[in-house]
């Protein structure tokens, strides 16, 4: 009895003691983690990012935009979800204070703003030589550039092309014909190309207005109908191949999309900081060819303030879900991940350290 004892006593120990090891394989973590890119992300993940497990749950984003329902609203909105789902911040507080055009660069000089979309090219100028009389500022980086293909459509009436006998935007300046000019609102991207265009050509409003011409600022109802009643000649605006507006125009008005000269484009670029957008032919009515014209589409740039691990986090969260976006906003199908930390398509401002280390990890940069 007492060797079946022992026996049965060493067994009970064996067993035990196996059972205890039994979990010094384990880990705290599951199989899947989560924290991989979805796989229609449109982008892989760095081997070695960094900061992976870093824990950004007490972090919260305040992401500028602007107003309530615009169509930039939503894509934040929709933007912000990814940022607080996979990349795993506390709060991302979107806040519909974005006054869009010239002055959103601005919104990062009283602080408390840490994300914005903003135009590449009036960054520039505000960085450089302020805008809307303002002085100069600064405090901001690009994150990521050219989300969106919007850029200076312009339409003609046929008439004035007939009348004066020309067929380019360099000819009606250069014979100083008496050119009506329709745009939107003086302060907004729209109007400005019309005022890019007087200051390329080296005239000014009152030149303009000397041969016969004029700058009328209105709403793009009120240019449509004046373009449909003859009162003006020329329209303007810095938006997209899906413009209604333009749609409207383009089959109610007898007009011709007008493709500028290299010269002119390369000056919108080099000087001004815009980027080069195509029009597919066939966007609108009548408009038979594809036109190349300066755009500055809209981009998402970050307070300086911004930690690196902290742009870093969001860079990668919504380049590695690109492609989910597209297929919720397909105006972001532009949006190239390997390309839009390009010098153009920023408009000449530098990027956010936390931005260029994802490009950097990812090879986009070398």
């Amino acid at each position: 009895m007492k060797k079946v004892f022992a026996l049965l006593l060493t067994l009970s120990l064996v067993l035990s003691l196996a059972a205890c090891g039994g979990d010094s394989g384990k880990t705290d973590a599951p199989a899947d983690s989560g924290s991989s890119a979805p796989a229609d992300s449109g982008s892989s993940t760095p081997a070695d990012s960094g900061s992976d497990s870093a824990d950004f749950s007490s972090e919260t984003i305040v992401f500028s935009s602007d107003a309530v329902g615009s169509g930039s609203y939503n894509i934040i909105v929709e933007m912000s979800k990814y940022l607080e789902n996979q990349g795993g911040f506390g709060l991302v507080d979107v806040q519909p204070t974005n006054p869009g055009g010239m002055g959103a660069p601005y919104l990062f000089a009283g602080g408390g703003v840490d994300l914005a979309f903003i135009n590449a090219a009036p960054a520039k100028w505000a960085r450089e030589e302020g805008t809307l009389g303002k002085a100069p500022t600064s405090g901001y980086s690009a994150v990521i550039g050219g989300l969106t293909a919007v850029c200076y459509i312009n339409c003609i009436s046929n008439d004035f092309l007939t009348k004066h006998n020309v067929s380019t935007i360099e000819e009606i300046f250069e014979q100083k014909l008496p050119l009506r000019i329709g745009c939107s609102p003086v302060g907004s991207m729209d109007a400005q190309g019309a005022y890019l265009l007087l200051e390329y050509f080296g005239v000014t409003q009152e030149d303009l207005e000397s041969w016969g011409g004029s700058i009328t600022n209105q709403s793009g109802s009120e240019n449509q109908a004046a373009l449909q009643d003859g009162k003006i000649d020329f329209y303007i605006d810095h938006t997209s191949s899906s413009s209604s507006t333009m749609a409207e125009i383009a089959t109610t008005c007898d007009v011709t999309f007008l493709q500028w000269g290299d010269e002119l484009i390369d000056w919108f670029v080099t000087e001004k900081g815009f980027q080069r957008i195509t029009v597919p032919a066939d966007s609108f009515k009548g408009q038979t060819s594809e036109i190349v014209l300066p755009g500055s589409p809209d981009s998402i740039f970050a307070a300086d303030t911004a930690s690196e691990d902290v742009i870093y986090q969001v860079t990668k969260t919504l380049c590695e879900n690109r492609d989910a976006l597209v297929g919720t906003y397909n105006s972001l199908s532009p949006w190239g991940v390997a390309t839009c930390m390009d010098s153009e398509k920023l408009g000449g401002n530098p990027l956010h350290p936390g931005a260029e280390r994802y490009y950097r990890e990812m090879g986009y940069i070398q």
